[in-house]
């Protein structure tokens, strides 16, 4: 997710996964779902900078990791534990879309290991190519302009007037913190396999399957099904606490919720926040979205204009 504006997020306690005992980077924490497959997930979705969840997938002769991570750091973290755990080498790399919370550790693998294949829907590499270079470029040009003290400085100084602000300053100050250090060295490496519908992969009896089901947080997410495994993850398809919608087409969204829903699948890994073990919280967002589309069909039919729908529609 490219924003930081996310201060009225409200963390959800979700039943989460068997832990590893160990943590590999600040703020984040190993879940060991069994059968070979881990996710690296930060551990408060509010703390900056915010960033998806990374799975690892080992299998019986190599290795596949789905998004890397905003901070270049937290993916030498995800490379650092499948060292750990395996020789085998990391051979696939999926980029489920575009932001680049989910693409910024590419580099990261590439340097790690150069045979790696960074796999991505078409659109996704579009995107990639019409939107990363300017938001990187942005994002050093901003982080010059004032020190995190400065910013952490200026979030007291509205607190009481407006705390919400003051929260977005903060996590702002939190993104500078950990990303301003990486940006001198990292690079935009951008994916190297692109389709447009299903790409399978058997691996020792476990199929692993890459599928866009349709447009939903972006154009071009993809979803990752083990259906050996019962495990579909999901990107940002699918969020928790609470739906990341940044220009998404929502109608889309819809329908392509309903698709995933008819995968069954026993464990869903979102592209933040925990692990689901059930529809439940997939019902819960695709409630939300339907809503939403519905309030603002019936704005529109009584003559309401774009700026009045903040007031007119009630999600409470």
């Amino acid at each position: 997710m490219p924003h930081v504006a996310l201060a009225a997020l409200t963390v959800l306690a979700v039943l989460a996964p068997r832990q590893l005992a160990d943590e590999t980077h600040p703020g984040y924490t190993w879940h060991d779902l069994g059968h070979g497959i881990y996710v690296h997930a930060q551990d408060d979705p509010l703390a900056g900078p915010i960033d998806g969840n990374s799975t690892v997938i080992v299998t019986d002769r190599d290795v596949f990791v789905i998004d890397t991570h905003i901070n270049p750091a937290a993916a030498r973290a995800v490379i650092a534990k499948i060292r750990s755990i395996t020789d085998k080498p990391v051979t696939h790399v999926v980029n489920t879309h575009w932001h680049d919370d989910h693409t910024n550790g590419n580099h990261a693998f590439r340097r790690a290991f150069p045979d790696v294949k960074i796999l991505a829907h078409r659109a996704t590499l579009a995107a990639l190519e019409r939107e990363w270079q300017p938001m990187e470029d942005q994002r050093r040009a901003a982080y010059a302009s004032a020190t995190d003290e400065e910013i952490r400085m200026a979030a007291d100084s509205i607190e009481a007037e407006d705390p919400q602000r003051a929260i977005g300053f903060r996590m702002y100050a939190d993104y500078k913190a950990a990303l301003e250090p990486e940006l001198p060295t990292m690079e935009l490496i951008y994916p190297d396999v692109v389709f447009d519908d299903r790409m399978t992969f058997e691996r020792g009896g476990r199929t692993i399957v890459l599928q866009w089901m349709g447009r939903a947080n972006t154009d071009g997410d993809l979803l990752v099904w083990l259906p050996d495994d019962g495990v579909l993850v999901t990107g940002d398809v699918l969020v928790a606490p609470v739906p990341y919608a940044f220009d998404s087409p929502m109608v889309d969204w819809i329908a392509t919720l309903d698709r995933i829903a008819a995968l069954g699948a026993r464990t869903i890994v979102p592209g933040h926040g925990s692990v689901q073990h059930d529809m439940a919280y997939l019902e819960l967002v695709r409630a939300l979205l339907d809503r939403t589309v519905a309030a603002v069909r019936d704005a529109n039919g009584t003559g309401a204009t774009y700026d009045d729908l903040a007031d007119i529609v009630d999600l409470s």
